[in-house]
């Protein structure tokens, strides 16, 4: 429950994040204030995997590939982004976001109570901390469903 709780504290601009154990998925949601046309969506979709991709090769490493996926609810687009638990690392999550903030900018929805707004040193020692409970999760993988959302100023995580 910490591991998902941390992804959300770390990282202000996932709106809500699940894992699935069967799949040892863990899938995290980011919400753009726009309607985006889906050959943007498509585009943007292509050009993360292949960053993503890079980003592996460089470590010297591979990636499986990511399931991405989007709802549109007026004027809001929900983007699905799913990547295998043994696979993820915090650096993995850092480069998505930057992604994903440089292209959408001030229309990514980013919670106002986010790390930005917490201590440096206590950022720093949750995205530590989320790093070595990535790695921990490789060894002990978790078994249950589990969501973890933003309600307020909280951070709320439970099992499905």
């Amino acid at each position: 429950m910490q591991l998902l709780a941390s992804v959300l504290v770390c990282f202000p601009e996932i709106e809500a994040v699940s894992y699935e154990p069967r799949q040892e998925l863990l899938t995290m949601d980011f919400v753009v204030r726009a309607r985006l046309d889906p050959s943007e969506i498509e585009d943007f979709a292509a050009f993360l995997a292949e960053s993503i991709e890079t980003y592996y090769v460089i470590e010297g490493g591979a990636a499986s590939e990511m399931d991405f996926s989007y709802e549109q609810h007026d004027a809001l687009t929900i983007l699905h982004l799913a990547r295998r638990m043994d696979e993820l690392s915090e650096r993995e999550l850092s480069l998505t976001v930057q992604l994903l903030t440089e292209r959408f900018g001030e229309a990514l929805l980013v919670d106002p109570h986010g790390a930005e707004a917490l201590d440096t040193e206590f950022r720093t020692l949750q995205h530590e901390t989320l790093e070595r409970m990535l790695m921990a999760v490789r060894e002990i993988p978790l078994r249950d469903r589990l969501v973890g959302i933003r309600e307020r100023d909280q951070v709320v995580v439970y099992n499905r």
